[in-house]
């Protein structure tokens, strides 16, 4: 009776590490070359400088000039998303304004201290992506090499 019950803990062990590793595997592997299955869009890439050049047969300096008017237009989306998140910024101060007209101090306090919540567990989150990005890939060394 013994036996059987060792038995059957040390397969509950064995599954339990199998869906582990898989898991593990499944995140680092699948999930990491699939940055779409990811985020969860099947977004459509736009083509590259490179692709643009290859399927149409372009010159070199049809390529230069393509590359000054992509150059040319990143400097007004970037003028775009600074504008952009300028306003965004004023909307939530003012909105801020106008929910605290209405709380009283005690409640003021309380969603500070949300807010304050919120921002630490989004920047713990952010890290912690940024970290998987980061995952260094094996890397071979010649012997005697030191790592």
């Amino acid at each position: 009776m013994k036996k059987s019950k060792l038995w059957i803990i040390l397969s509950l062990i064995l599954i339990f590490a199998a869906g582990v590793g898989g898991g593990i595997f499944a995140e680092r592997w699948w999930l990491a070359k699939k940055p779409e299955a990811r985020r969860g869009i099947n977004a459509a890439r736009y083509p590259s400088h490179d692709r643009w050049a290859k399927e149409l047969g372009l010159t070199a300096e049809q390529q230069e000039k393509i590359r000054e008017i992509f150059k040319k237009n990143d400097v007004r989306i970037k003028g775009l998303r600074t504008d952009y998140f300028k306003h965004v910024g004023e909307m939530r101060d003012e909105l801020k304004k106008e929910i605290d007209a209405v709380l009283t101090p005690a409640q003021k306090q309380k969603m500070e201290a949300m807010i304050q919540k919120f921002s630490e567990e989004r920047r713990r989150d952010n890290e912690k992506r940024e970290k998987t990005k980061r995952i260094p890939k094996k890397q071979k060394f010649k012997k005697g090499e030191r790592q």
